[in-house]
C-alpha cells in the first residue's frame, strides 16, 4: 500500500510543487487550498477546497476515509506585502490574518492530524517556514516574520514531544523563491528581482521545485534520523547576514 500525504497550500507555488513531487514518488496525495484547483495538479491526486481558517480540520482529515496519515506538509502561507511592515504601525487586521494562516491554522490542523500520524508508517511532518523567521529583513514584514519564527519554534517543540513515538517534525526555510505570491512584486519592479539575484551567492532565485525536493527528502526514510531541524534552502543568502 502506498504512503499517504496531506499537503496544504496546494493551489500553487511551493504547495503545488510538493504535490507534484510526492505524486511522482508514488505517494497518495490529498491536496488542499482555499484557491481553485490548479490545472497542473497531477492525475490521481484528490483536491479538496478548504479554508484552514474557518473549516474544521476533522472535516478535511475525513477525506482520508479512515486511512492512516503518513506525511503532513503544512505549506499554506500568507504574506501581505502591501500592508505588512513595522509592528509600530501595522494594522491589527494584518497581524490577525497573517498569524491566523501561518501559525494558528497550522497548529489546529497538526493537532488534529497527530492521531492519524501515529497510525501511519511515514510519521513525518514538514512545516514551511522562512529565512525571515530566522533572520531579520531589510524592510520589516513583522507579522510575517513573527509568524514564521513561531512556526520554527513550534516545530522544534513538536519534534521533541513526538520524537519518542517515532514522529519527526522539521521545517524548510525558503529564501527568495519565485512563487505566484512574490512574482507580481518582481514584475512591477524588475530591479528588485535583479538585486535579489545578485545578493544570492548562487545568483538566481529559487524555484518552488527546489523547496519541494527538500520537503520530499525530509519526509522520506532517507531523513529518518533528522528531526527538530530547520533546513534552509536559499542559495546561500542567509550566510551573508549572520
Amino acid at each position: 500500500m502506498s504512503l499517504t500525504a496531506l499537503v496544504t497550500g496546494a493551489g500553487g507555488g511551493i504547495g503545488l510543487a510538493t504535490v507534484v513531487r510526492l505524486a511522482a514518488d508514488g505517494v497518495d496525495v490529498i491536496a488542499t487550498d482555499v484557491k481553485p484547483q490548479s490545472p497542473e495538479l497531477p492525475a490521481g491526486v484528490r483536491y479538496v477546497p478548504f479554508d484552514l481558517l474557518k473549516g474544521d480540520p476533522a472535516v478535511l482529515l475525513g477525506n482520508l476515509d479512515g486511512r492512516p496519515l503518513d506525511y503532513l506538509v503544512n505549506a499554506a502561507g500568507l504574506a501581505l506585502f502591501d500592508r505588512d511592515g513595522s509592528v509600530l504601525d501595522t494594522d491589527e487586521a494584518v497581524w490577525t490574518a497573517t498569524l491566523g494562516v501561518n501559525l494558528h491554522a497550522l497548529r489546529h490542523l497538526t493537532v488534529a492530524a497527530v492521531p492519524l500520524l501515529r497510525q501511519g508508517r511515514g510519521r513525518s511532518i514538514v512545516n514551511v517556514a522562512s529565512t525571515a523567521g530566522l533572520r531579520g529583513m531589510d524592510s520589516p514584514l513583522d507579522a510575517y516574520q513573527v509568524s514564521k519564527a513561531a512556526v520554527v519554534s513550534l516545530s522544534q517543540s513538536l519534534a521533541l514531544q513526538l520524537g519518542p513515538e517515532g514522529i519527526r517534525c522539521n521545517t524548510v526555510c525558503p529564501g527568495a523563491i519565485l512563487t505566484p505570491m512574490i512574482e507580481p512584486l518582481y514584475q512591477e519592479n524588475p530591479d528588485r528581482r535583479t538585486n535579489m539575484e545578485q545578493r544570492t551567492p548562487l545568483r538566481r532565485l529559487g524555484l518552488p521545485e527546489d523547496i519541494a525536493n527538500a520537503i520530499a527528502f525530509l519526509l522520506s526514510e532517507q531523513a529518518s534520523f533528522i528531526t527538530a531541524t530547520d533546513l534552509v534552502v536559499d542559495g546561500g543568502w542567509i550566510a551573508q547576514i549572520r
